[in-house]
């Protein structure tokens, strides 16, 4: 039961970006940017985190140790390449956009 706990914290961890990032598109005024980012590295952290307490159990504590502090690095660093994709469809649409007009 614990590893499959674990595997839906890295999924939920793995699929964050991707949802938080497509409400923004879908709705950019309900979802304002210093939303996206707490959301993304407050929730990611926190997944990082049970996902590595049950994934290592209670016998190892480094891992806790390192996500407990660097969980929101993991967050930000899985982010950065979403966020660029991000931004190239939103300059494409955008153009697309302008050519039509």
């Amino acid at each position: 039961m614990k590893n499959i706990l674990a595997l839906i914290c890295i999924a939920g961890f793995a699929v964050l970006p991707l949802a938080v990032l497509g409400l923004r598109a879908a709705r950019p005024k309900r979802m304002p940017w210093w939303a996206v980012f707490s959301i993304t590295f407050g929730l990611g952290w926190a997944l990082a985190l049970v996902g590595a307490m049950l994934r290592e159990g209670p016998e190892t504590g480094a891992g806790h140790v390192t996500a407990l502090f660097f969980g929101w690095a993991y967050a930000l660093i899985w982010f950065i390449p979403w966020i660029l994709i991000y931004g190239v469809v939103q300059f494409a649409r955008r153009r697309h956009a302008g050519r039509n007009a």
